[in-house]
């Protein structure tokens, strides 16, 4: 009995042991997977952390390349606005620009006023499906985008005339050089035209309107108060008119009898384009003063463009574009562009009056001057044989002549110039002006000046101060170019004339005809009073305003 009892014994302690290794290779299982969990947890979590930073930094390489380009001369040169990485760091950075209507996609334009990356970066490292940085990461940056002006000099006109007398008859004014247009600014008064009368370039009326009949201008057409074109004129570019003084019904511009305009029309007042010989406008019209303004399309005449006028438009003719009546908010058309008078002086009774002048400062170093009495030059008169001797720039005070220099038709030889020469006088009158230079290929230049000494911004003809006038003899040879300045008259009946014209008064005889050569005196503004004119030329990468990181990619 007592055998059997131990025996049981025995074989219990044994099963309750074989439980106990269970239970603890259980609970060692348990452990394991906890702990293989634990560890798998943290190395992804750990790889995450390292890829955030990975795909962080790449961003933030994709915002400083791009600032890289945007501030250097190759720009934005990215596709379609968007700069790619394929190496490390990897980013992709999708560039927009707002020019204060929002956002848009692509590469700034020079009219923008903000600058944003978004820039997405790849970890360089694998990361597992479903990590927190599978997609990359973004971050923004937003920068001031910074405009770029260059003042665009002004290009002193053919012709300035403080007001202008008579009409142009005939008159055929180019330009030596096709690049340079041949303008005419007059600050007050009408200009009128005819009889193919020609202008290489722009017409420009401070206070003016334009009459025009089979009169050519290459260029624009500006004027403050209105403008009448008719008989097959042609008008290059654009017809401006302000449409000052224009009132009721009349026309601020009238075109007819067949002209053309290959520009627009931009008109404060009504603009009737009537039947004809079919006078046609290749661009826009635009009228624009009050309900009552009406555009007038006649048949037989034919806008190509848009019409859009603040009250009605009748059409009977052909418009090739919209039609839009009623429209508010249209901007008046600007003013004419044209300087005030710029008083040329010359007051002169020594040495040092002389090299305080501009003319001195600006290389005229040689001083002549002709004695007091009579200044008709003739067949070989010592004082002008002598001009071809002159190797520096040189300033003739004539200002003694009794008269003036005067030149007689017998005047010979010609003058071989070696150099510059100022001629300042009280007045002039050239029945013969022949003048080449001794280098062909070299261009001299003449300035022939009347002084105005009254510093108020306006041609002073009072006192000694005299009138230019060149006759039917009164050539400039290709190889000279002269500058004539009176602030009283000056009177062209001559078509060999090759410079500017800047006088009180114009006045064009029904022979003239001049060749624009810029010879404006050096050191000389004659656009001071205006405002400089800006050209908007490029634009440039500005300061950050801000940068943050705004999501995951994807």
């Amino acid at each position: 009995m007592l055998l059997s009892r131990i025996n049981r014994l025995r074989s219990e302690e044994r099963g309750s042991a074989l439980i106990a290794v269970l239970a603890l290779a259980g609970v060692t299982a348990i452990i394991a997977v906890t702990v293989g969990s634990v560890s798998v947890s943290s190395l992804r979590f750990s790889n995450d952390s390292i890829a955030i930073v990975e795909a962080r930094a790449a961003a933030e390489a994709g915002v400083t390349a791009a600032e890289l380009a945007l501030t250097t001369t190759t720009g934005c040169s990215a596709a379609s606005g968007v700069f790619t990485s394929t190496t490390t760091p990897k980013y992709r950075v999708e560039v927009s620009y707002d020019r204060g209507a929002g956002w848009v996609d692509g590469c700034p334009t020079n009219d923008a006023t903000q600058v944003r990356f978004l820039s997405t970066g790849f970890a360089n490292r694998t990361v597992f499906d479903g990590s927190r940085v599978e997609d990359g990461r973004v971050v923004e940056a937003v920068y001031q985008f910074i405009p770029e002006y260059v003042e665009v000099p002004d290009i002193d006109p053919a012709v300035y005339a403080y007001s202008i007398d008579g009409v142009l008859k005939k008159f055929v004014l180019d330009s030596a050089d096709r690049s340079i247009a041949a303008d005419v600014q007059i600050k007050t008064g009408d200009f009128e035209c005819s009889n193919n009368a020609s202008v290489s370039g722009d017409v420009v009326l401070a206070n003016g309107a334009a009459d025009l009949t089979s009169c050519t201008i290459n260029g624009t057409l500006h004027v403050t108060k209105g403008a009448g074109i008719d008989g097959a004129s042609l008008i290059t570019g654009d017809v401006i008119a302000g449409g000052a003084g224009v009132t009721g019904t009349n026309p601020t511009v009238r075109i007819e009898a067949g002209t053309r305009v290959n520009g627009s029309v931009f008109a404060g007042g009504n603009v009737s384009i009537l039947s004809g010989s079919g006078s046609t406008v290749s661009g826009n019209v635009t009228a624009t003063r009050d309900t009552s303004t009406r555009v007038i399309v006649a048949n037989g005449s034919t806008v190509s463009g848009n019409v859009l006028s603040s009250g009605t438009i009748q059409r009977n003719g052909t418009i090739g574009g919209t039609q839009s009546t009623a429209v508010t908010g249209l901007q008046a058309p600007v003013a004419p562009r044209v300087p005030d008078w710029t008083d040329l002086p010359w007051n002169v009774s020594s040495t040092a009056d002389f090299q305080s002048t501009t003319w001195y400062q600006q290389g005229f170093t040689n001083l002549v001057t002709w004695p007091a009495g009579d200044c008709t030059i003739g067949s070989g008169d010592a004082r002008w044989s002598a001009l071809g001797s002159y190797t520096t720039p040189t300033v003739v005070d004539a200002t003694r002549c009794t008269n003036g220099i005067i030149t007689r038709n017998n005047l010979s030889p010609n003058i071989f110039l070696q150099t510059n020469i100022v001629f300042i006088a009280d007045k002039f009158q050239f029945d013969k002006l022949y003048f080449e230079s001794s280098v062909a290929s070299t261009n001299r230049k003449l300035y022939f000046i009347v002084p105005d000494n009254t510093a108020d911004a306006l041609p002073t003809c009072t006192g000694e101060a005299g009138n230019i006038y060149l006759t039917s003899e009164a050539d400039i040879r290709p190889s000279v170019s002269a500058f004539m300045y009176s602030p009283c008259e000056i009177q062209s009946d001559r078509n060999g004339l090759r410079g500017q014209l800047y006088g009180g008064v114009i006045n064009f005889d029904q022979q003239a005809q001049m060749t624009y050569v810029p010879t404006s005196p050096p050191g000389v503004d004659f656009s001071a009073s205006l405002p400089p004119v800006l050209e908007l030329v490029g634009a440039y990468l500005g300061d950050r305003l801000s940068i943050r990181e705004v999501a995951s990619g994807g």
